[in-house]
Formats: C-alpha cells, structure tokens, sequence
C-alpha cells in the first residue's frame, strides 16, 4: 500500500509546483493528497487514519502537521484499547520546521527524509492537549501567540523567519495582559509571556527547553514575568547561545497539567508554531494516548 502524503500546495506557487514534481519522483512513489484551504489536511488525514493507513506523512511547514496531527488523533481517538494508532511522518517544507528539527530529520532534503520515512524507526512520544487540540512540539500564550497572529502568509513567504522579527517590533511596543499559570497545589504564577516546550527545540533549530524531553510526560514552562528589554534580551540570548538560563526575569517550571488564564479574559494561543482557534483561559493537559513517529 503506498504511504499517503499530505501536500499543502501554498497558493498553487510555481515553487509548490516543483515540490509536487519532486514529491511524484520518490521511490516509492507516495499517494499524494493536495489540500485546497485551511482545514482541509485535517480532513484528508482523518479519512486516510480512519481507512487503516498504518502512517499518513505532511508534507509543509508546522501548520499542515498541526492539521495533520488532529485528524490522525481524531481517529486514534476513536481506536479500541491495544488497536494499532496510525503514526505521523513530515517531510518539512515549510518556513518553520521546528518538529522535523526535535526529530532529527534531515532538513529540506527531501529525499533524504523519504529515506527515513520508508525505512526509518519509529518511536512513541508524548502528545499533548490544549482544550480540545492536539499538539506535539511546542505553545505559546501572550506574545509569541500575537507574533504569528501577526504574521501575515504573505510576510513568511517574502522574509522568511525574519517575518516573525518583524512582526515582533510591532508587538514588543503593545502593552500584553496578565496571565496567570495556575497548578495544582501551588500559588498562581503571574506573567506577560508563556512559553510551553513538549520537545527542547523554538523558532527553528534554537533549543530554547534545555531540559525538555518529549517522552517525560511534562511540559516545560518559560513564564516571563514582565516583558521589556531585558526579558527580550533574555530570550534570544537562550536561543541564540544554549537555551534559558536563570535570571530574575523568568521563571522556568515543569508541570504536567495546568491552566493559563488572561486578565483580559482572552489572550490568543499558537500551538506547534500555528494561531490555535482558542484564547485563554486554556486547560494543558496529558491527551489520553500518545503518538507514534517516524525519526531520524
């Protein structure tokens, strides 16, 4: 049975035309599945998950895994206990691959990461929930959420990651809610910024979580308690050099379960690098089963 491939095809561009041409000459050839707007990854990798493909691939950026994440898991969610799950294979080629990077895939080569797909190990990681989404690799709430909100399709595919510089000067200049970490047990933590890491990687190959593992069963919290200068400062100084370090400014917790809330009542939330239609106040958990993955 050929392993289905999920292409977002990027506005019909002559380069997606190319990544489709490329896409056609792997040995062996895929089942290749162009979707036609938002939402539609999720649908097709629904019904192929449901059809008992053993593996569904996405083919793009953050965005489409995302999609094609909640469609595979909405159908694992439907399988009997000890039923075989459906896994996930990317191909990364889209402006952010933070996942293929946690994964160790190799790049935009893209046959070099068929190699892996078609022959490659599979593993169990922790999947993870925010409400009623999946997500695998990594969240935000507060300002990294307004950044990509921000972020305009047009903008990523003119400047690439330095869209989302861009977009962040604008944000930096508005003044951010409140929100508030709430975990059982402990006093409410307050701040203007949560980051959240399943896996050690943000924003590209930085490895922002230096202590996150994506098979411990907790997520990583960077909590920023304000946001100027110095915090900004903090943050790219993690990601340029080897991930947060202490300091007076941030606080950085592990927790398996927790809610974010907003003294605005709502703050916008990104989940593996992608706007989430959600807003605080939000419910991290644990999903109820984890997810296979092809790595490198």
């Amino acid at each position: 049975m050929p392993i289905p491939v999920i292409l977002n095809p990027a506005a019909r561009s002559t380069k997606a035309a190319a990544l489709e041409h490329a896409l056609r000459k792997l040995t062996p050839e895929p089942e290749l599945h162009l979707t036609k707007g938002p939402g539609d990854a999720a649908v097709i990798a629904e019904w192929l998950a449901t059809e008992g493909h053993e593996l569904v691939v996405s083919a793009g950026g953050d965005g489409t895994m995302n999609e094609v994440l909640q469609g595979i898991c909405r159908a694992n969610a439907r399988r009997k206990p000890g039923e075989k799950h459906t896994a996930l294979g990317v191909l990364p080629l889209g402006t952010m691959n933070v996942f293929s990077v946690e994964l160790k895939l190799p790049g935009r080569d893209i046959e070099g990461c068929w190699r892996k797909i078609t022959s490659g190990t599979r593993q169990e990681i922790d999947l993870w929930m925010a409400n009623e989404h999946y997500f695998v690799q990594l969240g935000g709430v507060g300002l990294d959420a307004q950044i990509v909100q921000d972020t305009s399709w047009e903008q990523k595919k003119k400047y690439g990651p330095l869209s989302y510089v861009l977009s962040a000067v604008n944000v930096l200049m508005q003044t951010p809610p409140t929100l508030s970490v709430q975990i059982d047990g402990k006093a409410p933590l307050l701040g203007t910024v949560v980051l959240i890491g399943n896996g050690r990687h943000y924003g590209g190959p930085f490895p922002l979580f230096r202590d996150a593992s994506n098979t411990d069963g907790l997520l990583d919290l960077i909590i920023f308690r304000g946001l100027g200068g110095m915090e900004f400062i903090q943050l790219l100084r993690g990601m340029l050099l080897d991930g947060y370090q202490e300091c007076e400014y941030l606080d950085y917790i592990q927790a398996s379960e927790f809610t974010v809330t907003s003294d605005r009542g709502e703050a916008p939330v990104e989940l593996d690098g992608e706007l989430a239609d959600l807003s605080a106040p939000v419910v991290f958990r644990p999903a109820p089963f984890r997810l296979s993955v092809i790595a490198g």
